[in-house]
C-alpha cells in the first residue's frame, strides 16, 4: 500500500504542473496537460520504486520466495520483471510509447498476481512481502486502471491528431 503515496503525489503534481506549463504556452507540456498522462507518470514512478526491489537484498531474495512453483528459475525471472518494469517506466513516459507500454503493463501485472497469491499465503524469508491477498488485489486493481488510463484515452488504441475520413469533407 505504500507504494499509493508515490503514484498519488507523482500523478497530482505532474497533471498541476503541466496544465500551468501548458496554460502558459509550454507547447512541451501539452504532453502532459491530461490525466492519462499524469497517472502515466505516477505509475512510472511506482514501477522504478518496485523495480529497483529486484535487484536490492534483502527485497531480492523475498521476491525469488514469492514466486510461483511453477516459474523453474525464480531469481532469472525476478531480474527479468525487473528489467520489464524499468522499460515501461520509461515507456510511459514518452507519448509515443505510452500506449504500448500502458497495455504491457497491464499484461505484467496480471502475469505477476500469481506471485501475490503466494506472497499473501505466507512464505520466508521475512523480506517477503506479507500483505493480505484482499488488500494486495486491491492495489493491484488500482494499478491496472491507473496504467490502462492512456488506453482509453482519445478513443483505444487511436492515434491522437486530427482524423481524416474521406476527401468529401471540405
Amino acid at each position: 500500500m505504500t507504494l499509493l503515496l508515490p503514484l498519488m503525489l507523482t500523478s497530482l503534481i505532474v497533471r498541476a504542473v503541466g496544465k500551468r506549463l501548458s496554460a502558459r504556452g509550454y507547447k512541451f507540456a501539452a504532453a502532459w496537460d491530461d490525466w492519462p498522462a499524469a497517472l502515466a507518470a505516477g505509475m512510472s514512478v511506482v514501477f522504478i520504486c518496485t523495480a529497483v526491489t529486484h535487484f536490492v537484498e534483502p527485497q531480492r531474495s523475498g521476491l525469488i520466495a514469492t514466486a510461483p512453483g511453477l516459474i523453474p528459475e525464480p531469481g532469472l525471472a525476478v531480474t527479468a520483471t525487473g528489467v520489464i518494469e524499468f522499460v515501461l517506466a520509461a515507456g510511459l513516459l514518452v507519448p509515443r510509447t505510452r500506449r504500448l507500454s500502458a497495455l504491457a503493463a497491464v499484461v505484467l501485472l496480471i502475469a505477476l498476481f500469481p506471485a501475490n497469491v503466494v506472497a499473501a499465503s505466507g512464505v520466508e524469508p521475512a523480506a517477503a512481502p506479507s500483505t493480505a491477498l484482499l488488500p494486495r488485489t486491491i492495489l493491484q486493481l488500482i494499478f491496472i486502471v491507473c496504467v490502462a488510463t492512456p488506453l482509453f484515452s482519445r478513443g483505444f488504441f487511436v492515434r491522437s491528431g486530427p482524423c481524416h475520413i474521406g476527401a468529401s469533407e471540405a
